[in-house]
């Protein structure tokens, strides 16, 4: 019969095995295509590394907008850049005028020379009173509303915003930022539907840490960070089965969940631990859907 610690290790070689045998990760919503980024005022394109600078950004932050000001220029449009957004570093030439003087004379020929100057740019979406000409983005909706999922999310009463390409629960706000339902195309192997609400469920899973006083990591790929990414993905997990949205975790579950193998080779409970918490999760948020059933009776 084997030992407390051969169980513990004999789960985690099978969730290693299967996490290091899956393919990379999907995305289950679509986001902007490059475009060259322009100056909100001029309507000129960014160019040279300016052009890449801006990408990057755009990509890290998920912004779904070309547009791109100074505080000041924004300013001008009668917009204004949101308190505690941080710009991007632009790099532009000034010409300055040189003199050049030779022994014999104190009067000599100017001329032009460029000085590199930084400016700091917003994109569009970091500012409020800017309406843009023209948004591209998908007109079809793919996502059909399942009651259910619906009721217990909207029974947290967690502050949800639908905005950007990216999907995450900040701790200091206290909120959840969803890619719009349209932008949700699934994967290989969900459908829009079950990728949108397997990806709220997973937000909605990292929302419950404060509230049962479980350690969220605060840098990206720290150990306590990989924990908890864990905890919100069996979370996620759980509740699609309990609320009929699949009838078993999805195979880019484990694609996802590749990224966070580290912690499971450093530590053989984390796994066990991790479906405890998530189990944990999942109890609370269902029974704040039943206190809200039992309210409205």
């Amino acid at each position: 019969m084997p030992t407390k610690r051969d169980t513990y290790q004999i789960i985690t070689d099978t969730i290693l095995g299967a996490l290091e045998n899956c393919g990379p990760c999907e995305r289950p919503w679509g986001g902007p295509s490059l475009t060259m980024p322009v100056n909100a005022v001029s309507g000129h394109e960014y160019r040279g590394t300016n052009v890449v600078m801006l990408w990057i950004a755009a990509r890290e932050a998920g912004y779904l907008q070309n547009a791109w000001a100074t505080f000041k220029q924004w300013s001008e449009k009668g917009a204004t850049v949101r308190k505690g957004e941080k710009g991007t570093p632009v790099i532009w030439f000034q010409m300055l005028e040189r003199k050049e003087t030779d022994d014999a004379s104190t009067d000599g020929e100017g001329r032009r020379i460029p000085c590199a100057r930084l400016s700091w740019v917003f994109n569009a979406a970091q500012v409020d009173g800017y309406q843009p000409e023209q948004v591209r983005m998908p007109q079809d909706n793919q996502v059909s509303p399942i009651a259910q999922a619906d009721t217990l999310i909207a029974a947290s009463r967690a502050r949800i915003t639908h905005e950007g390409a990216q999907a995450f629960y900040r701790p200091i706000t206290d909120d959840i930022v969803l890619p719009p339902q349209h932008l949700f195309t699934g994967t290989s192997t969900s459908s829009a539907t079950e990728a949108y609400y397997g990806v709220a469920l997973h937000e909605l899973t990292h929302w419950t840490a404060p509230r049962l006083q479980r350690e969220f990591g605060k840098r990206f790929g720290d150990a306590a960070y990989a924990a908890e990414e864990l905890v919100a993905e069996l979370g996620a997990a759980l509740l699609c089965a309990k609320l009929g949205i699949e009838a078993e975790p999805r195979a880019d579950h484990a694609k996802y969940l590749a990224s966070w193998i580290k912690i499971l080779k450093g530590d053989r409970r984390a796994f066990i631990t991790a479906a405890s918490k998530a189990s944990e999760a999942s109890d609370y948020l269902l029974a704040l859907e039943g206190r809200d059933a039992r309210a409205a009776a």
